[in-house]
Order: C-alpha cells, then structure tokens, then sequence
C-alpha cells in the first residue's frame, strides 16, 4: 500500500497532498475521509478567484473546524443561488488507500489493497439478527 504523503494548509479543510505519488505537493479542499480510508478533495488551483472566495467565506467562518466540508458547504447558499455542496461537488475527486485517483460514481468504492473483510459466514447456515432462518 502506498503512502499518500500530506501537510497541514493554512486554513481548515485545505492540506497539501502528493496525489501523483511524485513529490509535488498541490493544496485541496479535504471534503471528508471516509472509514475505508478514501479522501474525498477537490484541488484549489483550478479555483478562479471568484471560487476561491466562495470556499475562503466558508472555511473561515468562527465554527468551520467543528465539522467536516461537506456538512459546511451543505448548509451554504451561494450568492448565485446554489447550494455550495452542489456547486463544488463537480470538482470532487476520490484520492484511494492504494493512491489512485478516482470519481466519485455509483458503483466505485476505494478500499485498502489486499484487506478483505466477511462480516458473516453463510455457507454454515448461521443467522444473524434481520436475516430470515
């Protein structure tokens, strides 16, 4: 499993992080981690300044380090009208355990390489709570 490599940015929500596994460090907007390990970001220099602002006026509000950025720009009307988790969520990206990038869709889940988990054998015929006899 690689490594992602990551640094603390300036302000909440934002970390620098190697996503190309070469070095470079490119500052994001961390949207949430999830328990499988994925981080949910979107990159900030593909922000025109207006963007910026708009994600700035969020993460710099007095209560913006008690939740994550998603639960934030949830609750956030743009001045154009928009919900703010709507409008950036576009420009989310998957970052896996294993380093690979990808979007977030129905059907596609990072999971940590070579960690598989069974909650439950059935081939013995064990029930469990909410399953039929």
């Amino acid at each position: 499993m690689a490594r992602i490599e990551t640094r603390k940015g300036t302000f909440p929500h934002t970390e620098w992080v190697d996503l190309k596994g070469n070095g470079t460090l490119i500052e994001v907007a961390v949207i949430r981690r999830d328990e499988n390990g994925n981080l949910y970001y979107f990159e900030l220099n593909i922000l025109d300044a207006i963007d910026r602002q708009r994600l700035f006026n969020i993460i710099t509000k007095r209560h913006a380090n008690s939740f994550q950025l998603w639960d934030l720009l949830s609750q956030h009307t743009l001045g154009n009208g928009m919900n703010a988790l709507d409008y950036f969520h576009q420009l989310v990206k998957i970052l896996t355990p294993s380093g690979s990038i990808i979007d977030p869709k129905s059907g596609v889940m990072g999971a940590r390489a070579g960690v598989a988990t069974v909650s439950q054998d059935y081939s013995k015929g064990e029930a469990t709570e909410g399953q039929p006899e």
